[in-house]
């Protein structure tokens, strides 16, 4: 039985639209089409069929036998029974006059069978009548269509509805289409592309790889990936390839050798390297004349139009999954904005004909062809590189900047690019040109840093001095007695301590001591003698000062873009004071800055934010950026002990700084005896823990406190932070 399908709405109008058209193009060659109503039989036509007329027309062997002659005389095979049946059905149920109800399904019959169609259309709302002649059609090895918008009233009264798959949306009105006025060439030609899609789909199989094997990888033959897969090579087969992103950098005489000696190994392939190191430039003038005009009534029509322009010659196959490709990434993009999708096509398409000079040349490959990539790259950029991925090519992007990180990641669609990081990062400049000298590990070099594998792997629970170049703070939720108990304790034997690549998860204590528990001084300040260790940085609140005039904070604008700050560009300027630091100081720095912006825990937005933390963090005090680069992530945590006894908040620089310390690591008390607001001012309450004692202390005398081995008391948050 062939299929009845019945639409009664669809979800979106351009892909719709695209359906019926192609449907209508469908039945122009040997098929059917009606829009609205079937016109009725006339004199002639009735007399002609009543040389057919049945000996009764109740009983489906009477109504065989006339169907039976009449598909003899215009010999016509079909199932004369299943006919049969279903119109001895219809007859019955279409009204008491069964005789005019015969003529009138018989000569439908006669008329439309004649051709013997394959397929048949009907668009509108159908009458109980024409349900049933589209059923006996069915019958008869006809696939139908019907798209009724829901408009056929008298569906619930059919039988067989079994036989019918109804396919519905959430929209129903009817779409308006003239079919009079459709190009059937280039309807045609639509349809050929998209056999030619259905004929080639599957045929680009993407292969995994490693980080270490990656360029062996890419440089293996065709022929070799498919019989180490399990297939059959045949010349127009399967395409396996690869798609991968390189990015960052380990040892940068290795890597630079790596590349070079990468490129260098095309010279003795057939694969071709279509290498790309500068950005791709837009379409120029002559680009987009060569492309034509593309409607764009709908978006679905305008990807239609853009994929017909593509033709690599000599390379049937990639012809017709380029076409694909652009139409499944351009309708994937999830957006409506015409003009955005339009722009994306019009870069593919002209950049794929730069790369593979297709309009100068016939493209003939020998083996599967690679696109290198090399440097900073853009939304679109990445686009097409996942187009001709999907082509069939091998795919390779490759750059030392990690900032390109975000860009890939966010447009990697269907997660098709295999992306690969290293630790270190810098300005991408350009591709290698000849490798440089490098050093060679000896065997004991070689023992010792397998050993250190071994041992400091992060599983052992054992760890190598400084052997975490960044951390992630991790503000744990406590009592206010677990302070005491977790204090002291090394950061490795925390709860919810954990590492990650070259990243170490820090659980430390920010907290807030409001009140005095019962009162009791002594006690309170036992405490806080208790808390003091070597690492420790003790601060007395003191009056905040007036500011005779505010500083002009807009020279960091320049640092920064859409809320995230060019680390590198600060890192060389004039206003970076910690340019003395070692450089894994400096880029954990300029990371938390970072951190503290993207943090939402400080009450700011905007250029207030991003210039007032630029500002005070870039103005830490001496002995903190030492007590910084001592502190180990894995052991020791240094502290920061407040203590906040006077009326006075804190200054915006004093809760800038403080969320700073936290986010590098350190362990922040406040200790506020009057439980008045301090951090509060401009450090949301999410940031920290709260502990509230029973009794509130005012004017309170703070005692003399000793750091132990070291003095490193002050009287003034200057002392931490230095003068600005």
């Amino acid at each position: 039985m062939q299929e009845f399908t019945r639409y009664v709405g669809y979800d979106d109008p351009d892909s719709f639209r695209g359906l019926l058209i192609e449907k209508f193009v469908a039945v122009q060659k040997n098929g059917l089409f009606f829009k609205g109503k079937l016109p009725s039989a006339s004199v002639e036509e009735i007399t002609n069929a009543s040389g057919y007329t049945a000996a009764s027309f109740d009983n489906a062997d009477d109504i065989k036998k006339s169907l039976d002659m009449w598909l003899h005389d215009a010999n016509i095979p079909c199932d004369s029974a299943a006919v049969a049946e279903v119109m001895t059905k219809a007859i019955a149920e279409c009204g008491v006059n069964k005789k005019n109800n015969f003529f009138v399904f018989l000569c439908w019959i006669i008329k439309y069978l004649a051709s013997r169609p394959t397929e048949l259309v009907y668009i509108g709302g159908a009458t109980q009548k024409e349900l049933y002649f589209l059923l006996i059609m069915q019958a008869a090895g006809v696939k139908i269509t019907l798209v009724s918008y829901g408009l056929d009233k008298d569906y619930v009264k059919l039988l067989y509805k079994d036989r019918i798959t109804v396919k519905s949306g959430r929209i129903n009105a009817p779409l308006q289409i003239d079919f009079t006025k459709i190009d059937l060439s280039k309807e045609a030609a639509l349809a050929s592309m998209r056999a030619e899609g259905e004929r080639v789909s599957g045929l680009v199989k993407k292969l995994s790889t490693s980080a270490a094997g990656i360029f062996e990888d890419f440089i293996t033959s065709r022929q070799t990936r498919v019989v180490k897969n399990g297939g059959v090579y045949t010349e127009d087969g399967d395409i396996p390839v690869y798609c991968a992103a390189l990015l960052g950098y380990d040892s940068e005489d290795v890597y630079t050798n790596m590349l070079v000696k990468f490129k260098e190994s095309f010279s003795g392939l057939k694969k071709q390297l279509i290498f790309i190191e500068k950005p791709l430039s837009n379409p120029d003038a002559d680009e987009i004349k060569a492309i034509g005009s593309v409607t764009r009534t709908s978006t679905s029509g305008m990807i239609d139009e853009m994929a017909m322009q593509i033709n690599l010659q000599g390379d049937k196959n990639r012809t017709a999954l380029a076409r694909k490709a652009l139409k499944d990434l351009l309708s994937g993009l999830g957006t409506a904005n015409q003009t955005v999708v339009f722009n994306y096509a019009m870069k593919i398409v002209t950049w794929l004909y730069r790369c593979t000079q297709a309009r100068k040349y016939s493209v003939a490959y020998e083996d599967i062809p690679v696109v290198l990539y090399y440097g900073d790259i853009s939304q679109s950029e990445v686009y097409f590189l996942l187009f001709m991925s999907m082509c069939g090519f091998d795919v390779i992007y490759i750059s030392p900047n990690l900032n390109n990180q975000k860009t890939v990641v966010d447009k990697n669609v269907d997660g098709r690019i295999q992306i690969f990081s290293l630790p270190q990062s810098k300005e991408s400049g350009e591709y290698p040109k000849k490798a440089v000298k490098m050093k060679v590990s000896t065997v004991a070099y070689n023992a010792e840093r397998d050993l250190d594998t071994m041992l400091y792997n992060g599983d052992t629970g054992i760890f190598r001095s400084f052997q975490f170049p960044n951390s992630q703070s991790v503000t744990l939720k406590t009592t206010y007695e677990e302070i005491a108990i977790l204090w002291k304790q090394e950061a490795r034997f925390r709860p919810g301590f954990a590492t990650a690549g070259n990243l170490v998860s820090v659980p430390n204590i920010f907290a807030k001591i409001s009140g005095v528990q019962d009162g009791d001084t002594g006690k309170y300040w036992d405490g806080v003698r208790d808390k003091l260790t070597p690492e420790t940085i003790l601060i007395i609140k003191q009056p905040n000062k007036t500011e005779t005039s505010a500083t002009d904070l807009s020279v960091y604008r320049q640092f920064y873009r859409n809320g995230e700050i060019d680390a590198e560009k600060l890192k060389s300027s004039m206003l970076n004071k910690y340019s003395y630091l070692p450089d894994r100081i400096q880029d954990m720095l300029f990371y938390k800055l970072q951190e503290t912006c993207s943090s939402r825990f400080l009450k700011l937005d905007g250029d207030e934010l991003m210039c007032s933390v630029l500002h005070y963090g870039m103005n830490l005090s001496r002995e903190f950026l030492q007590m910084v680069q001592q502190f180990d992530f894995t052991k020791k945590i240094p502290k920061l002990i407040y203590i906040d006894a006077i009326e006075d908040t804190f200054t915006l620089e004093e809760c800038i700084q403080t969320v700073l310390c936290s986010l590098i690591g350190f362990d922040v008390l406040i200790y506020t005896p009057s439980g008045y607001k301090n951090l509060e001012t401009y450090v949301k309450n999410d940031a920290f823990e709260e502990h509230i004692m029973n009794q509130f202390l005012y004017k309170t005398e703070i005692p003399k406190f000793k750091i132990p081995s070291e003095d490193k008391n002050s009287g003034f948050f200057g002392k931490l932070f230095g003068k600005h």
